[in-house]
């Protein structure tokens, strides 16, 4: 008889389905692994790139907001000394082609539609001052409504073909009364067809100072309107200071937050995976121990009483259950930390460019059903939609996140059997939501804290003291606004200002 024909023995069996077994659970946790890998993978690549353009934008907005303040500076150095209308009109052009990187500008003060002050063949730039550039000046002036005696409200743009290099550019230009019939007219031929959201910024700016510098010189009763309009400016320019510092600080904790979020998802990533496996490895090692006592129960005798022995001896069975928990609760933290790091990227990228016009009403309703299991059995939560629609243009998901924010505040501030309310309504183009709850309420300096980040009146473990950080963050690029009352042991009201669609 062949060997081929001699069945396997019991042993070789066994061995054979070890091996299996054994090859099984090494698959598994390769699986496990490789899962973990590929999430690691993906949040390190969706962290980078949420760095990169939260870099990108905190130095667009600081650089921005640096040549803001260089502007209100000379602006108001020039209201300061200059001593006559037509020489602030002419530092006004030199400015705003200065700052709003045009290619020239032109200036002049009209009456009756003549040039009274000024050369209208004459044009400014940044590299040869005023200059004869009698084409360039008739392209600006060709645009120039010069009958129209009314303000302009904003600078009007036309289309133009530049002289010098017959390519597509912009001609923008601006009309303010001076009184006595007079205009004082401005104009700026752009470089191309391109026009910078900071061009506009910088000659609305412009605009105001030129407001501000003809009202000063109207007439002496005006000197206390310029004064009150260049304390203003002056305030704005400490308004820019603290803006820009702040911006900065906020861009350094948002890279910090970034950072601590990458530095976890590193360790965090090998400990989810190894708990994982082990938590697997250690139920295959109850069950081979559930299966031993079965065959000393089985064999009985001094097998079996020797293995009752040992089970009492080190409490195999509450050690084995004991082993689980830590498993779980350990599985729980890991979790747990997940969700923080989540927490810690959106407080560091919180911006969408995606906005659609978001329903308020529904936003709420669907913020009430995400929180629906932890109000249901605790509070009575009332809102009565409004009549008609209420709509904000803005991200979704980032305006809903915000609404289950300020609603887990309130549940969790609220004791059992009070009530939480929600209101919407539309008022003077703003979309003013209202969340009021009976509960503990804030003291003046809880209040002055609770956009802090990591600020947090829960215990440790129930919250990060990110949420309202994130929220603040998340209505102010809407173009909203927070209020905030609140009495101790009377509840709290917070109403979100958002413009309407």
């Amino acid at each position: 008889m062949s060997d081929a024909s001699i069945p396997p023995s019991p042993n070789e069996v066994a061995d054979l389905k070890a091996q299996v077994k054994l090859l099984e659970r090494q698959l598994k946790r390769q699986k496990i692994a490789r899962a973990n890998a590929e999430w690691f993978l993906e949040s390190y690549s969706s962290d980078a790139y949420s760095a990169t353009q939260a870099l990108r934008k905190a130095l667009h907005e600081s650089k921005k907001r640096e040549r803001e303040l260089i502007f209100l500076n000379r602006s108001a150095s020039h209201l300061k000394t200059s001593d006559s209308g037509a020489s602030f009109i002419f530092s006004a052009i030199e400015s705003a082609v200065e700052f709003s990187d045009a290619f020239c500008g032109l200036a002049f003060i009209t009456k009756a539609g003549k040039v009274v002050q000024g050369d209208d063949n004459k044009i400014w730039q940044v590299e040869n001052g005023w200059v004869e550039a009698s084409d360039l000046a008739k392209v600006m002036l060709d645009e120039l409504p010069l009958s129209v005696k009314e303000d302009y409200s904003q600078w009007c743009v036309n289309i133009v073909e530049r002289p010098d290099n017959h390519e597509e550019a912009y001609v923008l230009h601006f009309m303010q009364n001076l009184g006595n019939g007079e205009q004082a007219w401005l104009a700026l031929l752009t470089k191309n067809s391109e026009l910078d959201e900071e061009m506009l910024y910088v000659l609305d700016a412009n605009k105001h100072y030129l407001q501000f510098g003809i009202g000063y010189r109207s007439s002496k009763h005006e000197i206390k309107h310029h004064k009150a309009a260049l304390s203003s400016m002056e305030k704005d320019q400490r308004y820019l200071q603290e803006k820009l510092i702040t911006a900065d600080k906020m861009a350094m904790l948002g890279q910090l937050a970034a950072g601590i979020a990458h530095e976890i998802n590193n360790p965090i990533g090998y400990v989810r995976s190894n708990t994982s496996v082990a938590g697997d490895i250690f139920k295959d090692y109850q069950s081979a121990l559930s299966e031993i006592k079965v065959l000393c129960e089985d064999a009985g005798g001094e097998i079996e009483a020797r293995y009752l022995a040992l089970e009492n001896t080190y409490s195999l069975k509450d050690s084995a259950e004991a082993i689980s928990e830590m498993f779980e609760e350990s599985s729980e933290g890991i979790e747990r930390i997940i969700d923080i790091v989540k927490a810690l990227r959106g407080f560091s990228y919180p911006s969408g460019d995606k906005r659609v016009a978001i329903n308020v009403a529904e936003a709420i309703s669907s913020a009430l059903r995400i929180t629906n299991n932890l109000h249901k059995y605790k509070n009575k939560v009332i809102f009565t939609p409004p009549e008609t629609d209420i709509e904000v243009l803005g991200n979704a998901g980032q305006i809903q996140q915000v609404l289950v924010n300020l609603l887990t505040n309130a549940i969790y501030a609220t004791d059992e059997g009070k009530c939480i309310k929600f209101d919407v309504e539309s008022l003077e183009g703003e979309a003013v939501i209202t969340l009021q709850d009976e509960g503990k309420g804030m003291s003046e300096e809880v209040i002055g804290k609770m956009f802090t980040p990591f600020f947090t009146t829960k215990p440790p473990g129930d919250g990060t003291g990110l949420g309202m950080s994130i929220s603040l963050t998340i209505i102010e690029e809407h173009g909203g606004q927070f209020e905030v009352t609140s009495e101790i042991d009377k509840g709290t009201t917070i109403k979100v200002r958002l413009p309407l669609a």
